[in-house]
């Protein structure tokens, strides 16, 4: 279909519709995403597009592909999942921040280290960038 298609097109700027349209249908016909490779991988072989056009068509296949895994998410799903990335976040620059110094200044005692998990992330923001200037670890929590 998408070969009938693009042989109608011979202007190869106008063949990218009609894989997009392919695309879209197979992802309406319910086929899985390893099946749609497969599929696409046979007509992308009989099909060719510009190189200029090949960026447009992953940026919108790919955005095909989040709109068919996506299903609904709730005002608290996304509340929690925000809060989550956050969180996790916020651990990982805790976690950084503790190595640096760990590595300048030697080991870090428990009150230390729990004072940089408990930390919020402006606060994680402001150390680290005075750990870059830092000659002792007081300096680090200067505020």
């Amino acid at each position: 279909m998408a070969q009938l298609q693009a042989t109608g097109h011979p202007d190869k700027a106008t063949r990218l519709a009609p894989l997009l349209d392919l695309t879209r249908r197979l992802y309406g016909y319910g086929y899985t995403r390893d099946r749609i490779g497969a599929l696409l991988r046979l007509v992308e072989s009989m099909v060719r597009l510009p190189t200029a056009l090949e960026s447009d068509y992953l940026l919108a296949a790919r955005q095909l592909e989040q709109e068919h895994e996506m299903s609904y998410v709730t005002i608290a799903e996304r509340h929690g999942m925000a809060k989550g990335r956050t969180e996790g976040r916020t651990e990982g620059e805790a976690n950084l921040l503790l190595r640096l110094i760990q590595r300048r200044f030697g080991p870090v005692d428990e009150a230390t280290t729990q004072r940089i998990r408990s930390a919020d992330s402006a606060h994680l923001e402001t150390w680290s960038l005075n750990f870059v200037g830092a000659a002792t670890l007081n300096d680090v929590f200067r505020d």
